[in-house]
């Protein structure tokens, strides 16, 4: 039922790559589906992702907003990203690119670390004694359902807001630096003003 609100194309040369970098054997990986809205994981005692991740999920259209603001956020205002340059003096496309670039980068390293860290540790902290006596894989094992301990699972995470990031760029680049109808400057201002008044 996932696929039909969410659809998450089956890709075989990409799935086959990602079930065997989390150890899945051939004849599991065949069977993926979706767990926890966008995680292909087999449905097999081992291969199951067995609840999903709260700190899995970034805000990415933070991420051009910190390009444009060289990681600046004015929401919590203080520096957050990495200095990728003040946008007003970037002088082609490329350069804004590559400070977008960077503070995905930055920002994907975050959210993998911290997801990490919430899998490794989370069973000491919240134990699941309900999934656990329901997954068979705990209950002939008696360790917690969310231990890493013989789970192959899906350490998957989730760009939230992802769209705003290739619609921005896209339009950025066709009224500022290709047809030139506003300046960086401008579109800074008016973000700085939320375009009240523009």
């Amino acid at each position: 039922a996932t696929d039909l609100v969410i659809p998450l194309p089956k890709r075989p040369g990409i799935d086959k790559q990602q079930h065997a970098w989390y150890g899945h054997p051939l004849e599991e990986a065949r069977l993926w589906v979706n767990q926890a809205c966008m995680s292909p994981c087999p449905p097999t005692k081992h291969g199951f992702q067995p609840f999903r991740m709260a700190s899995a999920t970034a805000n990415c259209a933070k991420m051009i907003e910190y390009a444009l603001f060289d990681g600046y956020d004015h929401v919590v205002q203080m520096q957050m990203g990495p200095n990728t340059g003040d946008a007003r003096n970037f002088t082609d496309f490329e350069q804004l690119f590559d400070a977008w670039v960077k503070q995905m980068e930055w920002i994907m390293d975050i959210l993998v670390r911290s997801s990490n860290l919430g899998r490794m540790k989370d069973h000491e902290f919240f134990g699941r004694p309900f999934l656990s006596a329901i997954s068979e894989r705990s209950v002939e094992s008696g360790i917690d359902v969310v231990s890493p301990e013989g789970e192959r699972g899906n350490a998957w995470v989730t760009f939230f807001t992802w769209v705003e990031n290739p619609d921005s760029l896209a339009a950025v680049k066709k009224l500022v630096y290709d047809e030139k109808k506003y300046t960086m400057g401008q579109l800074v201002e008016a973000l700085k003003a939320n375009w009240e008044g523009y």
